[in-house]
């Protein structure tokens, strides 16, 4: 087994994943058995049409018809539609993340962000020179109080605020009505940028409104669709603050990036929301989801874990004392890949022995049960020794 130097190193590793392994590392939806139907019914509904001329050109932004589909979709969450001229249509969140940091942060200048973070955020803002700070967090993510604290410290360098505010990426922390709009005055005061990504936002029946509905002018609306309907989907939402706003970020970055989503997938989510194979989708989601964590209750019944209703990700954390990294290769050696905690840690070696495991990726329940046993036995060697 290769040893592997550094957190950074061993979240890497952890994306390649062999055939034989039980992947827990990846944060993907459980398969819903109504996809393939979808895709199929999209398809064929395509060959009544001039299917060449709908897919022929980019579609950049998205068209009339994206954005209005998008509209119908985000307004569930923002509780109204916003126009659809502030809509921008992407092949995916890091996508959207690259174009607004570089348009809006800019290198030198600072980032602020959970002290756990979307593993992604750390390579992006290390390509464009942008310093990251971390806001501590509690059981509802970043504390206004500490927010408040950061900006204070570093004044003018200060740009913008990525946060998740709904079940949070890898605690699964959601922030209340309250604690948003707290939030969402000290970006005020400081005059950031809120960069919202709301990807896990759907999954749940209910939950808070958007930073975006505190802060609308101040606030970048990020809603992936990967993570509620299938992780095949590569298509995300943007709302801009205005539609001013929307082009002069996107725009300069036509022939310089691939932001821009492809037209067939966006064809083919546009159709899934308009005709409602979206919401079946994400209803047998949400069921499946559900049902897979009864499974990890009474396959990991001496672990402390608290998960909310409609999550697929759970943050374990190791009793005192023990070894990370002899519990990461414990388990690695059973065929099973589970996503370290310092992976997702804004500064090195902060959460070394928590680990985000994923539920999703499994193909099936019984795959998903051995996992867990593996875990289990793990924890047993691991204690007795």
């Amino acid at each position: 087994m290769i040893e592997l130097s550094n957190a950074a190193n061993r979240g890497a590793a952890a994306s390649v994943i062999s055939a034989t392994s039980i992947d827990f590392a990846r944060n993907f939806p459980p398969p819903s058995p109504l996809i393939g139907d979808s895709l199929v019914l999209a398809f064929d509904e395509l060959e009544g049409t001039d299917t060449a001329a709908a897919i022929r050109f980019p579609r950049f932004v998205g068209t009339a018809r994206d954005r209005a589909a998008a509209a119908g979709w985000v307004a569930r969450r923002l509780g109204i539609a916003p126009d659809p001229e502030t809509i921008v249509l992407s092949n995916g969140s890091q996508s959207i993340l690259v174009m607004l940091l570089a348009s809006l942060v800019q290198p030198g200048n600072v980032l602020l962000t959970e002290e756990l973070t979307y593993a992604a955020i750390k390579p992006i803002v290390s390509l464009f020179g942008i310093k990251l700070f971390p806001i501590k967090m509690d059981d509802e993510g970043i504390i206004p109080d500490a927010l408040d604290s950061a900006c204070i410290k570093l004044g003018s360098a200060l740009r913008a605020l990525y946060c998740m505010p709904t079940l949070h990426n890898p605690t699964a922390a959601t922030m209340s009505i309250e604690r948003r709009a707290e939030v969402a005055e000290v970006a005020r005061r400081h005059n950031l940028w809120i960069f919202e990504d709301d990807i896990y936002g759907f999954l749940p029946e209910t939950a808070p409104p958007p930073l975006y509905t505190f802060a609308p002018e101040r606030t970048w609306y990020i809603l992936g669709l990967s993570k509620s309907l299938a992780a095949q989907l590569r298509v995300a939402y943007t709302v801009a603050p205005s539609e001013t706003m929307a082009r002069q970020v996107f725009w300069p970055g036509v022939k310089t990036t691939n932001w821009m989503v492809a037209p067939l997938i966006a064809e083919v989510a546009t159709r899934w929301i308009e005709q409602g194979a979206a919401d079946s989708i994400l209803s047998s989601v949400r069921t499946e989801t559900n049902v897979r964590q009864e499974i990890v209750r009474k396959s990991l019944p001496s672990w402390a874990i608290r998960v909310p209703p409609f999550c697929y990700h759970i943050w374990l954390e190791l009793p005192p004392a023990w070894s990370p990294t002899e519990f990461e290769q414990a388990v690695r050696r059973q065929g099973v890949v589970i996503a370290p905690g310092d992976s997702f840690s804004a500064i090195p070696g902060g959460f070394a022995a928590r680990f985000r495991i994923g539920i999703g990726v499994p193909s099936d329940h019984q795959t998903l049960r051995d996992g867990l046993d593996i875990l289990n036995n793990a924890r047993d060697q691991i204690a007795s020794s």
